[in-house]
């Protein structure tokens, strides 16, 4: 199935997302609440990456970029101090931001073994929008003017996010990841073969934050 498509709905942040059931019908009162309370991670109308898809004996559970949930890193599982006085090293400091959100599609039933992508596209049809056509011109009209000049150049550039990138260039041909010398979490996405030997794009909390080719 296609990696992206145009949300149709708003969806909150938070792991629970929002719900859908096979027969189309919308948890609209919980997606009301988790708006309220967790506020929105994604607007009608943004294109949205499939990061991860689970399935279930009755549900289908899809995270958008990222899943609305806070990604870890190893420290914050270290504790300091003597006996009960432990607490985390970075109790205070939440160096995570949640980003995301996520589609749980509830079957009356079990999910059926031999569910196709057109099948899965048509159920998730009420939020998600996999028409490659409608939902590339509405993410690039949707951009700032700077980007959507990019975009059309096939360019990447600072403070994009990904899903602006893969608009620009496509999928990378390599991922790799490291830390740069303030300690931060970096993303390289590596392309070849568009012109010059390579493009390297790096990320930070989504965004680009350097682009090189060489």
């Amino acid at each position: 199935m296609a990696e992206q498509a145009e949300a149709k709905v708003p969806m909150p942040f938070g792991t629970e997302g929002v719900e859908l059931t096979d027969k189309g019908e919308i948890n609209e009162k919980k997606v009301q609440a988790d708006l309220k309370k967790n506020g929105q991670a994604i607007a009608p109308g943004r294109v949205v990456t499939i990061t991860k898809i689970d399935f279930s004996n009755d549900s289908i559970e899809l995270e958008l970029d990222g899943g609305g949930k806070n990604k870890k890193a190893w420290y914050d599982h270290i504790e300091v101090g003597i006996g009960d006085g432990s607490t985390p090293i970075d109790q205070n400091k939440d160096l995570s931001k949640v980003k995301g959100s996520k589609v749980v599609l509830k079957f009356g039933k079990k999910v059926p073994a031999d569910i196709t992508p057109e099948q899965l596209h048509q159920l998730l049809a009420p939020v998600l929008d996999f028409n490659t056509h409608n939902f590339m011109k509405s993410g690039i009209e949707a951009l700032p003017p700077a980007f959507q000049e990019a975009v059309k150049k096939k360019e990447a550039e600072i403070g994009m996010d990904r899903s602006t990138v893969i608009m620009a260039l496509g999928r990378p041909d390599k991922k790799s990841y490291d830390t740069d010398a303030g300690g931060s979490q970096q993303e390289t996405w590596i392309y070849y073969g568009r012109g010059k030997k390579a493009t390297f794009v790096w990320f930070q909390n989504d965004v680009v934050v350097k682009v090189e080719a060489f």
